[in-house]
C-alpha cells in the first residue's frame, strides 16, 4: 500500500514538473518572439523610440538581451520537461537533485535582484517557478529517499 502512495506522489510530481517545464518553454518562446519582432515596449516608462534618440543601438541591444534570456528560459524548460518524463519519472535520484540545484538556484539568483538591485519587475515569475518546483520536489521527496 505504501508503494502505491509513492507512485501517486511521483506521478503528481512529474506531471507538475512537466507542466512547469512546458510553461517555461512557452514563456521563453513568447518573449523571444517579442524580442525578435520588436514590438512597442517601454522600460521603466521610457519607450524604445526615446532610447534610440540617446543611442540608436540601445533598443537593439536591449532586445538582444531579451532574446538571450528567453532562449535560456526556453531551453531550460525543455530540459526540465525532458528530465521530468524520463529520469525523474523513473525515480533516478540525480534528477531530483539536478532540478533542485539548477532550477532552484536559478530562481533564487533571479529573486536576489530585489535585495541586491532594489528591482522587482520580473521577480514574480522566478518566485512562482521556485514555489512550484519546491512543491513538486516536496511531494516526491519520499519517492527519492
Amino acid at each position: 500500500m505504501e508503494t502505491d502512495k509513492k507512485s501517486v506522489t511521483l506521478i503528481i510530481a512529474w506531471v507538475i514538473l512537466l507542466i512547469l517545464g512546458l510553461l517555461m518553454v512557452l514563456g521563453g518562446a513568447e518573449s523571444m518572439i517579442f524580442g525578435f519582432r520588436g514590438g512597442s515596449e517601454t522600460i521603466e516608462g521610457t519607450s524604445f523610440d526615446a532610447l534610440a534618440q540617446i543611442n540608436p543601438e540601445l533598443p537593439k541591444a536591449l532586445r538582444a538581451r531579451r532574446v538571450t534570456a528567453a532562449s535560456y528560459a526556453l531551453t531550460c524548460g525543455l530540459l526540465v520537461s525532458w528530465i521530468a518524463v524520463t529520469a525523474f519519472r523513473k525515480r533516478q535520484k540525480w534528477a531530483w537533485y539536478a532540478l533542485l540545484c539548477s532550477v532552484g538556484l536559478g530562481s533564487v539568483l533571479s529573486i536576489l535582484r530585489v535585495p541586491l538591485m532594489d528591482y522587482r519587475p520580473g521577480m514574480q515569475v522566478s518566485g512562482i517557478t521556485l514555489i512550484v518546483l519546491l512543491i513538486a520536489l516536496a511531494i516526491s521527496y519520499r519517492d527519492f529517499k
